[in-house]
Parts: C-alpha cells; structure tokens; sequence
C-alpha cells in the first residue's frame, strides 16, 4: 500500500465550448479548466487548494469524485491507477472518498428526513440494522452539532448553516479516507 492516499500526476480537463456569434456559424473553442495539475495527499494530512473564482479549483473535486473525467492525466488511490479499477475497487473507493458540497441545499434530498439523509450512505454500505443505523447517525449528528430530536425533521426546517452541518455528517459516516471539500464552511453559522 502507498503512503499517499491520493496522488494526481498532470491532471488536465479541457471542455469544448459552442461560442455562438452573430453569424449563422457557431465555432468550437475549448477551454483548458485545469491544466497539469499535481499533487499528493498522505494520511493525516490536509491539502487546500487556493485560487480566484474560475481558476479549476471544483473541476479537481469533481475529477477527484469521478463526477469528470480527466482529458489527460492519472490518479491514483493508495498507489493504484483509478481508471484500472474493477466495480468492487470502485465501490470501495466511491466509499473511501466523500464530498461535501458549497451548497448544501442542492445536496440534500428534500423528501428525506435528516436522520435518513445522514445515514443513507452507511446503509447502502454496510449491513447494520436500522437500529444501528439510526444510533450511528445520532452521534455523528451529535459531532457535529445537531441534536437527536432534529434527525425527524426535513432539509427545509433547517438554516443554511444547519443544512451545511447535515451534509458534512452524512460526509463522515463512512468514516471515509479521504473527504473532498468544496467552500464547506461558506455557509456555517456558529455553534456552541
């Protein structure tokens, strides 16, 4: 096993762009949204990328979470090429690498209610009763400052900050490896 849980070696994305001008004709330009990217991420270690609005900084995340595919470049999970992965490695990785969103909203189902948001990712994982299921997402909830008797209520009942906490839960019920942050704390509020 490596000693890096993620290592990105020259990562590029590359989108083509239909940019419409006034003529009948529409030209194809594309649009290099990260470009060599690489980096390596150990065990313990936290690893911030920093740049302007528009600078790729989503587009890693999302190459990261497999919500993209690279134009050109690797990565690799605890040393093994990402791309080379059977469908058990895959899940096991789509276990081991969680997100938390900028916008927790979007991200949550409004029809659920939060102690079922919260714990939906362990019991598609795991095979733990829905007992234990339900005392696993109330300490989670409880880490992160909710309490008990919030897991009965719906997404909407929450502020934006409540909703941010509920999506960083749902984040670490699986204890994950690795937990990929989009701006997660743009919309906290203060808790005590």
């Amino acid at each position: 096993m490596s000693e890096h849980i993620i290592k990105a070696e020259d990562l590029t994305k590359i989108y083509s762009v239909n940019m419409r001008s006034q003529s009948l004709f529409s030209e194809i330009k594309l649009l290099k949204a990260v470009d060599g990217v690489s980096f390596t991420i150990k065990k313990n270690e936290t690893l911030s990328l920093v740049g302007e609005s528009g600078a790729g900084k989503t587009t890693v995340s999302k190459l990261l979470l497999l919500v993209e595919k690279p134009t050109s470049g690797k990565i690799l999970f605890e040393g093994y090429d990402i791309n080379k992965f059977s469908k058990s490695q895959m899940k096991e990785y789509r276990r081991s690498v969680q997100a938390v969103f900028q916008d927790p909203w979007s991200s949550l189902n409004p029809r659920m209610r939060v102690g079922s948001i919260i714990a939906e990712p362990l019991e598609m994982n795991s095979n733990l009763s829905k007992n234990e299921l339900k005392q696993r997402a109330l300490e989670i909830m409880d880490k992160v400052g909710l309490v008990p008797e919030q897991a009965a209520l719906y997404p909407h009942e929450f502020s934006g900050g409540q909703r941010q906490r509920i999506a960083i839960a749902r984040a670490l019920i699986l204890n994950p490896k690795l937990i990929i942050l989009d701006e997660p704390v743009s919309a906290l509020d203060v808790w005590q």
